[in-house]
């Protein structure tokens, strides 16, 4: 119970003092995006073929438990959390197994899948910082961001429904109130980024 009261006052007040700083990052990015961005073709394709791809099937399995174990893991190295083993089904859920560690590090593990979107982050990297000229590969990187953020939503979607409720659930072991916090203000950085990502290699005078 206390536990419980805890989380809750923590969401609270990350809510207040980091979710108007997010929003306002959102607000930055969506204010300077101009129409048409660069690639809009691309961009605009690849976001359409996102949408198709959630019309046409429901999620692979074995793939969505795979990425979503990942994120987990990814995340135990990142915070020096020495993993102990990694299991995956096709539609029977997986797990990560690590040492015992304290409720702040559990949290950000915890809330990895949730927040980490692990096949964007790369394109998203490569597609802001190395490749911004007007060539072929740029078109592409933007084409791939576009779907990658739609089908992330998808997957988040998915992992949230899933996650929702029973005593082994991420997001009940994280705290419901505080795991929402959590995506929400993710959601609206990976946003920001996404769009100032997909907005470079704008004309000069934008």
């Amino acid at each position: 119970m206390l536990g419980a009261l805890v989380r809750l006052l923590v969401a609270i007040a990350l809510a207040a003092a980091l979710g108007p700083i997010c929003f306002d990052v959102l607000h930055w990015a969506a204010r300077h995006l101009r129409w048409p961005p660069p690639d809009a073709a691309a961009t605009v394709g690849g976001a359409g073929l996102g949408l198709l791809f959630i019309l046409w099937r429901r999620p692979n399995w074995f793939i969505h438990t795979a990425v979503h174990e990942l994120c987990h893991l990814v995340v135990c190295l990142l915070v020096f959390v020495r993993p102990t083993g990694i299991s995956v089904t096709d539609g029977r859920g997986g797990a990560v197994e690590h040492i015992e560690t304290g409720p702040v590090r559990s949290t950000l593990i915890q809330i990895a899948p949730y927040t980490l979107p692990l096949l964007l982050t790369p394109v998203l990297v490569v597609r802001h910082f190395i490749i911004t000229d007007p060539e072929p590969w740029r078109h592409v990187l933007s084409g791939l961001a576009a779907f990658l953020y739609v089908t992330h939503l998808q997957a988040l979607y998915h992992n949230i429904r899933i996650n929702i409720s029973g005593e082994q659930a991420d997001l009940v072991k994280v705290g419901r109130p505080l795991a929402f916090v959590l995506i929400a203000m993710a959601m609206m950085l990976v946003s920001a980024w996404v769009l100032r990502a997909l907005s470079t290699g704008m004309p000069s005078g934008y």
